[in-house]
């Protein structure tokens, strides 16, 4: 899986979810982009189905309480594909 293909699902994914056209960094935070825990629980799930990504619950609920970047999405799931 291409850090550059999981990029584009994540910032194209948030785009739909907060219905924006305008880009935003990968460093910015979830929280400035009005994003709360149900929001990045429905990304992180959506996201693992649109890539044929599976992760345990546990590292699922870990990245709830340590996502604080689109960054943070983007690395949590090339880490599970390469399980």
């Amino acid at each position: 899986m291409k850090k550059a293909a999981v990029r584009a699902a994540v910032h194209r994914f948030i785009s739909r979810l907060l219905e924006v056209e305008e880009d935003f960094d990968d460093n910015t935070s979830l929280a400035q982009l009005g994003l709360d825990k149900e929001d990045i629980e429905e990304l992180i799930f959506h996201l693992e189905d649109e890539l044929g990504l599976t992760a345990f619950t546990a590292e699922e609920d870990q990245m709830l309480k340590t996502a604080m970047t689109v960054n943070d999405l983007s690395r949590f799931l090339l880490r599970i594909g390469r399980h």
